[in-house]
């Protein structure tokens, strides 16, 4: 079903809401699993309830990005891979290491301190991905992300950046980390991707949110009170 410009940046636009609301939802089920086990199965149960939550769509795009960049030397070759919707061993391996890092991020990470982080990874993970849509061109003119790049624009993400500018006041001083986190990731992943992909596509929209969003947990776990 063809989605129109206009519909497009106005979702992209939420995006920023959603990732607030999904790590919400996540944060309350950390609240209750800390009534009945430790940090280490509440991560592991955390990181399975958001895969389900998310259909793990931005680690899809994180393990076809890692096989196409590792699977080939032309931009072309590089896309070609990342249309393949087999599994090579460098997108596996970045997916272990993306999961293991956010383990052991949300491992170290309780109650109040692991709920704003939640909120935080999940709202600056999809903001960096809007950013990104904004400011970079797609690689190819067809598929999901050159259609949703075709509506972001200022407006769009104006919009949702409303949505996350709160943070720095709600979640200080995570918060203001976590937006120059989010930033850093879109624009320096972002053109190394462009660079290396001749623009950008829905994998490496993926890919950038779950390096900003791994970054945000490890901004937690070094702010957290020891």
């Amino acid at each position: 079903m063809a989605v129109s410009p206009a519909t497009a940046g106005r979702a992209a636009a939420l995006f920023p809401l959603v990732g607030a609301l999904v790590g919400a939802l996540l944060g309350a089920l950390g609240l209750a699993l800390d009534r009945v086990l430790p940090a280490g199965p509440t991560a592991a149960l955390l990181i399975a309830a958001a895969a389900l939550l998310t259909g793990g769509l931005h680690l899809d795009g994180l393990m076809d990005t890692a096989d196409g960049l590792a699977g080939a030397r032309s931009p072309q070759q590089r896309l070609a891979i990342m249309r393949d919707s087999r599994v090579g061993a460098f997108g596996a391996l970045a997916a272990v290491l993306a999961l293991l890092a956010q383990f052991a991020c949300l491992s170290e990470l309780t109650g109040r301190d692991r709920l704003l982080a939640l909120v935080a990874a999940g709202a600056i993970g999809r903001w960096a991905l809007l950013l990104a849509l904004a400011a970079f061109s797609a690689a190819r003119p067809e598929g999901l992300g050159a259609g949703l790049r075709d509506g972001v624009g200022g407006a769009s993400v104006g919009a949702g950046t409303l949505f996350v500018a709160p943070l720095a006041f709600v979640a200080a001083p995570l918060g203001a980390i976590a937006l120059m986190l989010g930033g850093g990731v879109a624009a320096g992943l972002g053109r190394w991707l462009t660079r290396r992909l001749g623009g950008l596509t829905g994998d490496a929209y993926g890919a950038i949110a779950v390096v900003a969003e791994t970054a945000v947990l490890f901004a937690a776990v070094a702010l957290a009170p020891p």
